[in-house]
């Protein structure tokens, strides 16, 4: 039986290293807030990095900033004159946010309000959006932008499989939301998708 653990640990020290900023990031995380592993981890931001990197996008959109984190990731790979325009809308957060994206000031637009709000005064094109807010909002949020999103655009999603619950029959309301998301992603000939069961799944759909 493989030990998960040793395993995970095996994967991150073999991962790329972070940044000095990153990992300042990581620890003003853990030391600032009550859900610190709400923030992605050392894999999966290596992996969002490595997205940004491959497009090289000039527009990125965040739902969900937390942290700051996954700010820090995708804007690694931003084109020379790319933004991420990342969407919080707990006003109790923004002061820690911008501590942490000092660094990356001038490549992260940090807006405080509901995100179908800010979703709204966006204009396209979109070449990378993460997901990871309110999740009976997915669905909302995917439709709403996806008309934004440039052709061989990436949408990521986090969280998609709820800590297993979107294959139970008594589902929660959050896992009913997020299993109609993934069917209807799934479902839709706009785009190709995949499914990652790493964490809590994330959701990797290429916009055709």
């Amino acid at each position: 039986m493989v030990d998960e653990p040793k395993l995970r640990y095996y994967a991150e020290r073999n991962c790329s290293p972070i940044e000095a900023a990153l990992g300042q990031i990581a620890q003003n995380t853990f030391l600032e807030t009550v859900k610190p592993f709400d923030a992605s981890d050392h894999i999966q931001g290596r992996l969002l990095s490595l997205f940004s990197k491959l497009l090289q996008p000039k527009l990125v959109v965040e739902i969900g900033t937390f942290t700051g984190y996954g700010t820090f990731c995708l804007a690694e790979g931003l084109a020379k004159d790319g933004r991420v325009f990342t969407i919080e809308h707990d006003p109790k957060r923004i002061d820690l946010i911008q501590l942490n994206l000092k660094s990356i000031e001038d490549k992260a637009v940090i807006v405080n309000e509901s995100a179908m709000t800010a979703i709204d005064k966006i204009d396209g094109p979109i070449d990378m959006l993460f997901i990871d807010a309110a999740k009976r909002e997915y669905l909302s949020y995917y439709e709403a932008l996806l008309p934004k999103m440039r052709p061989g655009g990436l949408i990521v999603a986090d969280n998609i499989l709820w800590k297993g619950e979107v294959v139970r029959e008594n589902k929660s309301a959050l896992a009913k939301a997020l299993d109609e998301f993934n069917t209807t992603v799934a479902a839709d000939t706009r785009v190709e998708v995949v499914i990652l069961p790493y964490r809590d799944g994330l959701s990797l759909i290429r916009v055709k």
